[in-house]
């Protein structure tokens, strides 16, 4: 029987314990007592004998026991007995190991996991990383197409207010040539008129000797000059009424008023005090304006039958409105079209945007349609 070296009394009493142990359990007998072996293993872990120790403790004991022939093996029977008594004591040992080895299969497991996260995470990153770049691109897009607009917007205002003040020049020299075209006709042309007119009537009375049919010719022919006056007056009357630049606003509202009713048939029923002293030209030839265009819109469109055009101060300046029993019509429609229909409806807001006033129309089947003007006033001066 072979020697079991060990160090420590405790160490070599388990060695001695083993090796009875492992004899008693090496007997063949019908069915292996179990037992010793998980003892034995119980007191190799209250000694701190780890599983290469109890190893080699068991193979030490094994060869003094049954030590293999020579150049052969033990009996497998032996063989199989011995292995099962070594996995007996093993069982506390490897109990022992088993959370350690858990944790470290738990640990190899987080491992692969904070690996796969990792591999996620630098995807994410990637993503991030692309994701911010494709919004900074667009980012710098938007505040470049920003700084276009922001140019287009100032370019469209700056011409918008160039075609206004184009609107309003013309305007103004439309109404110019009104007023030279109006005075040439009533000046020259009427007085021209006037002498055929008077040469006329002094060759029928010379020529009172001659034959009947001589005098009416000359009669014919003075009637249709003095016609060529009344049309040439007119015409200068409708173009720039030589009483709004003579008499003022309120005579120029009464006679176009007038001869408004009588040509179209509507009654017309005019409301104007005297106007303000402080009412300048540009206003008074606005407001005008306003008043015809009104007038001329309910004879071509308006089917009235009354009209009433009113003129009256406000608390800070004064109020042109005309009104009529006609068709209504849908307002923001007409301001918003492109025909040519419509523009005098814009030219009457136009003039009063000229001259710092508003401009408004209401039309309804119930209350008919109303054109309003107003024109704010300058403070009077202190004295």
């Amino acid at each position: 029987m072979g020697r079991i070296h060990a160090s420590g009394n405790g160490t070599t009493a388990f060695q001695r314990s083993y090796l009875t142990a492992l004899r008693a359990h090496m007997k063949p007998v019908a069915e292996p007592r179990p037992g010793p072996a998980g003892r034995l293993g119980l007191r190799a872990c209250e000694l701190g004998i780890e599983t290469l120790s109890l190893a080699r403790i068991h193979d030490v004991a094994l060869t003094a026991l049954a030590p293999p022939p020579n150049g052969g093996r033990r009996p497998r029977s032996l063989a199989i007995r011995a292995a099962s008594f070594f996995a007996e004591a093993m069982a506390p040992i490897e109990a022992t190991h088993r959370p350690a080895i858990e944790a470290r299969a738990e640990c190899g497991r987080l491992g692969k996991s904070l690996d796969q996260g990792a591999v996620v995470l630098a995807t994410a990153q990637r993503r991030l990383r692309k994701e911010a770049g494709r919004r900074k691109v667009v980012q710098e897009a938007l505040t470049a197409s920003d700084g276009e607009h922001r140019v287009l917007l100032k370019r469209s205002r700056a011409m918008e207010e160039e075609l206004r003040q184009l609107s309003r020049s013309l305007l103004t020299s439309h109404e110019e040539e009104r007023r030279r075209i109006s005075r040439e006709l009533h000046d020259a042309l009427g007085q021209t008129l006037s002498a055929v007119n008077i040469g006329l009537a002094s060759l029928k009375a010379a020529a009172a000797v001659e034959s009947k049919e001589f005098r009416g010719s000359v009669s014919r022919t003075q009637r249709l000059v003095q016609k060529s006056m009344r049309t040439v007056h007119q015409f200068a009357r409708h173009l720039r009424p030589t009483l709004l630049d003579d008499l003022g606003l309120v005579p120029a509202l009464l006679g176009f008023a007038k001869e408004f009713g009588r040509r179209n048939g509507i009654q017309v029923d005019v409301s104007a005090p005297e106007e303000s002293a402080q009412l300048d030209g540009a206003c008074r030839t606005a407001l005008f304006r306003v008043a015809q265009e009104a007038l001329v819109n309910v004879g071509r469109h308006a089917e009235a039958r009354n009209v009433r055009v009113t003129f009256r101060r406000t608390a800070d300046g004064v109020r042109l409105e005309v009104w009529n029993d006609g068709k209504s019509f849908d307002v923001e429609r007409a301001l918003r079209s492109k025909t040519n229909r419509h523009l005098g409806l814009l030219c009457m807001r136009e003039r009063m945007d000229m001259v710092g006033g508003t401009f408004s129309i209401r039309s309804s089947k119930a209350a008919g349609t109303s054109v309003r003007a107003d024109v704010p006033l300058p403070e009077p001066a202190d004295a």
